[in-house]
């Protein structure tokens, strides 16, 4: 679970966003971004102060990243951009904070937030920056250091935002299966390749197939026609008793009780 700084982090990076795309004023965004977001176990005064130090700095921090950049700064995804100078104030500004934890932290926030690959990307950017700004403490970790990632080409593709994306480098590993698969396409052509009797088998099958429908069709309109039949002597058979009407009764009286002969009237 993250603790009270990451969640901070994560909202200044969003915060961050929100004034990049605005140039709004960093309190009236820090004041909206409060309302409107639920900070419950957040270190609040953390996050007030990159939003609001991150923008004031903006210019020295930045010329921090330009060199390490092979593109212009503008060019680059909004979000990695916010992460890149979170990363730089972390790395000038806090010495409380280790190095290894601010680019840690810069990588699992474009994971979260960036394109996809774009944690690479930070990955490189913040490595260059901390040997520049954390030499003293690179001296002292007897930790091995890894190499930064390759820097971002204007040339290569664009990313989730439209920007231009740093290259994917590929493995020695992945190219051979990338060549095998090549190879195993032609084999797997031939093996598909219908044979000289096919057209003639796909005809017969084609035909019991049409057969086997025609009687199984038959076999439902005789099954249907049985049952009509069925029903209608079933019908027949019980058909209601119809009680004459009253004109026709009789009123007959015997031992005392109003009976009806059921009879018709005889003609006088």
């Amino acid at each position: 679970m993250a603790n009270a700084r990451q969640l901070a982090r994560q909202c200044a990076v969003q915060a961050l966003y929100s004034w990049q795309l605005t140039d709004g004023d960093p309190f009236d965004i820090d004041a909206a971004f409060r309302i409107e977001n639920d900070m419950d176990g957040v270190d609040v005064d953390y996050f007030r102060e990159l939003l609001r130090e991150i923008p004031r700095l903006r210019e020295e921090l930045d010329g921090h990243i330009i060199p390490l950049l092979a593109r212009p700064l503008a060019e680059v995804d909004p979000v990695e951009r916010a992460i890149l100078r979170l990363g730089a104030y972390e790395l000038k500004c806090r010495l409380d904070v280790p190095y290894r934890v601010a680019i840690n932290e810069g990588v699992e926030l474009a994971k979260r937030f960036g394109a996809e690959q774009g944690h690479r990307f930070v990955n490189g950017i913040l490595d260059g920056m901390a040997r520049e700004l954390r030499g003293t403490e690179l001296a002292t970790d007897s930790r091995p250091i890894p190499e930064p990632a390759a820097l971002a080409d204007a040339s290569v593709g664009k990313g989730k935002y439209g920007q231009k994306r740093a290259p994917i480098i590929r493995t020695a590993s992945k190219k051979r299966v990338i060549k095998k698969r090549t190879i195993a396409k032609p084999e797997e052509t031939q093996r598909r390749k219908p044979v000289a009797d096919e057209p003639a088998t796909k005809r017969d099958f084609a035909k019991k197939i049409t057969a086997k429908k025609a009687v199984t069709k038959k076999k439902a309109e005789v099954k249907k026609t049985v049952a009509k039949k069925i029903a209608v002597k079933k019908t027949s058979a019980k058909k209601p008793f119809a009680k004459p009407s009253t004109k026709e009764r009789i009123p007959v009286k015997k031992s005392g009780a109003s009976l009806y002969a059921g009879k018709k009237k005889s003609a006088s």
